[in-house]
């Protein structure tokens, strides 16, 4: 049984629709309840669309923020792979400077040693011929001065010789004359010649 079949069997006969409100009741609600919509409308209302207006104002400014924050985060990535493509490219360049500079002062180390060597190889050949100049000097000084103090003993070895040898004929003329006496001893000719190598010696 239905609740309006409930409230009918409780009215007592002749008033059927006693449960129901009177028709002025209902005319004060309704006014009650425009009014109430009026006054929502009024004040209340606004203030939620104006809220809700506000929210979606927040929220699509936000996502516009988002999007141009996006924007600007892609242009900024497209931006740093290009410093950083340059950055690549500067650093290829730079090593391969580096590497020519290395090359290139390698060459040079090269040929300054190889100069070095050189200069001194050339300081050798003129030291080494400096000292063999010197000591063929010093040998040919040294050859000289042997040579004159050989010659010197020589030459007084032959004085002495011959002076002595002098002496001997001398002492053996004089035996001669002690024995022979002066007048034979002119008319001989070999005693003339002994004489004269004795003179001359």
């Amino acid at each position: 049984m239905s609740a309006i079949e409930l409230l009918a069997a409780e009215q007592p006969a002749g008033e059927p629709y006693a449960a129901f409100p009177h028709v002025a009741e209902i005319i004060v609600g309704l006014i009650a309840f425009s009014l109430l919509v009026y006054v929502i409308g009024k004040f209340a209302w606004p203030n939620v669309v104006t809220s809700h207006e506000d929210t979606k104002k927040q929220i699509e400014g936000g996502i516009a923020k988002a999007e141009a924050m996006e924007a600007d985060a892609k242009a900024e990535l497209a931006r740093s792979r290009e410093r950083l493509a340059g950055v690549d490219d500067e650093t290829a360049r730079i090593r391969d400077d580096a590497r020519a500079d290395a090359e290139r002062i390698g060459q040079d180390m090269d040929a300054r040693a190889a100069e070095e060597a050189e200069r001194v190889r050339a300081q050798g050949r003129q030291s080494l011929e400096a000292s063999r100049s010197r000591a063929i000097a010093e040998l040919r000084a040294q050859t000289g001065r042997e040579s004159v103090e050989l010659s010197r003993r020589i030459v007084e070895s032959a004085l002495s010789d011959d002076a002595s040898r002098g002496a001997s004929v001398d002492r053996f003329l004089d035996e001669l004359e002690a024995m022979g006496g002066a007048g034979s001893s002119a008319n001989d000719p070999d005693q003339s010649v002994i004489s004269g190598n004795g003179a001359q010696s």
